[in-house]
């Protein structure tokens, strides 16, 4: 490729070195860290906001009054104003100009005073149902925050394993150039020079198809924060070893206790126990009052003669119903409530055994990462060592490009191999955060 002309030798020389030069050039971007990103994310989630919506609706709906407890009271008004002209009607009794008006303002007042505590019942459910939706925001909030650190870290994965291509491409370049100098003195073959040259154009293609990677993992990170896929970050937090964390009881415990599912199921399962008690208080009678008032104020002429009049009604009545028989459909209902009640304990119980497999499956892969993440580490340190030694050895001819190669090689994939098990670790251990219930986010709707 190069025979015979070493000028376009010298060109692919300073094109990678232009490349390399070029690797940590950017342009001016905002800096943008793992919490940044997760704000952004929850701020702009419009499933969180849909979310919270409902939870205000369902906080406005828990009232006294929704649940049927408090009074119902109404005023209404109304006149009138009549003429009747009977002065050229001879059969008429008063042959006059019969004028009356009249104002008529009532009130009425129904409440129900007992209903077999059903309106408590009511009222229980509402606040249960205010509790569920609220259960489900934080349930959204914790998927996105989750969601959100994992795309985080993905692109940082990716990121990191372009800088390990393109410390390859440096190696690879500088052994080129070394080669290059030494088949100018005759002491090298071409075969030798066109091994490193491959080596680097392996490389560098390698290269140039992580940094797509990139690309396509930046874009799905801004998806999840809302933002424009094109929009460019200085990402400013790097993949990091896990912090110890407690042993696998008190892991258990949390997640127990805080699991958003599980705390949903419960709510699910006390509405269902609420539901019975609905349908249990329509066995028993209801008393309700009802009252009203009206005050009627009128004025009558007829020719000479006038008169006003002034009339107050005032009532009142206790009702009491008791259903004695209705085709059995309040029975009906409380054995569907039961029902309900059953599956609603059943369905807990469920979640229980789904977060807790979960959570044994988040740790197994937790410590699993973590002996893997130490292996690799092990494994770059040693295979880095012997990349020292190759180029020692290369140098003085113990071993050829072909051995160099493949030792190099082995350096880049024990490189990657260490990254690739920091993530895995890193996202086993958001998994455990997320099921032991380690988030709490409240945002306002704006």
């Amino acid at each position: 490729m190069f025979r015979g002309k070493p000028n376009q030798s010298y060109s692919l020389l300073t094109a990678f070195a232009l490349v390399l030069l070029g690797v940590n050039v950017m342009q001016a971007q905002d800096e943008l860290s793992r919490e940044n990103a997760v704000e952004r994310s929850l701020q702009n989630n419009l499933g969180i906001r849909l979310a919270q919506q409902k939870a205000e609706m369902a906080a406005i709906g828990n009232a006294w009054g929704a649940a049927g407890a408090l009074p119902q009271v109404g005023i209404s008004a109304s006149g009138s104003n009549s003429v009747s002209d009977q002065s050229q009607n001879p059969t008429s009794f008063i042959q006059e100009k019969l004028e009356s008006e009249s104002v008529n303002l009532g009130g009425q007042l129904n409440w129900m005073l007992f209903d077999g505590l059903g309106m408590f019942a009511n009222k229980r459910s509402l606040e249960r149902l205010e509790e569920q939706a609220d259960g489900q925001v934080d349930l959204i909030i914790e998927q996105a925050v989750a969601a959100t650190m994992l795309a985080y870290n993905g692109v940082m994965l990716q990121r990191a394993v372009v800088e390990v291509l393109a410390t390859s491409m440096e190696i690879s370049l500088a052994r080129l150039v070394w080669i290059d100098a030494r088949t100018a003195n005759g002491a090298a073959t071409t075969f030798d020079r066109l091994q490193f040259e491959n080596a680097l154009l392996s490389d560098s293609l390698a290269w140039r198809q992580q940094r797509a990677n990139v690309r396509q993992a930046v874009i799905a990170l801004n998806r999840l924060m809302g933002e424009v896929p094109e929009r460019e970050w200085e990402f400013t937090s790097p993949l990091v070893v896990p912090e110890s964390i407690r042993d696998f009881d008190q892991l258990s415990e949390a997640a127990l206790s805080n699991a958003k599912t599980i705390e949903n199921a419960l709510i699910s399962k006390e509405l269902a126990s609420v539901g019975l008690q609905q349908a249990q208080a329509r066995m028993s009678p209801t008393l309700s009052l009802n009252a009203s008032q009206s005050d009627q104020s009128s004025r009558f002429s007829a020719g000479d003669l006038s008169g006003e009049g002034k009339t107050i009604n005032l009532a009142a009545s206790f009702t009491i119903n008791f259903n004695l028989f209705n085709g059995g459909a309040t029975r009906r209902a409380i054995q569907q409530a039961k029902i309900q009640l059953a599956m609603a304990e059943t369905q807990a119980d469920e979640e229980r055994r789904e977060v807790h497999r979960w959570l044994s499956d988040a740790w197994i892969r937790w410590v699993a990462s973590q002996e893997t993440y130490s292996i690799a580490l092990q494994l770059t340190s040693n295979s880095n060592r012997m990349l020292e030694i190759a180029e020692e050895r290369l140098a003085n001819g113990s071993i050829n490009s072909l051995d160099f190669r493949e030792i190099q090689i082995q350096a880049l994939n024990a490189a990657q191999q260490q990254i690739q098990a920091l993530n895995a670790w890193q996202a086993a251990d958001i998994e455990l955060h997320r099921l032991t219930g380690a988030w709490s986010y409240r945002l306002q709707v704006e």
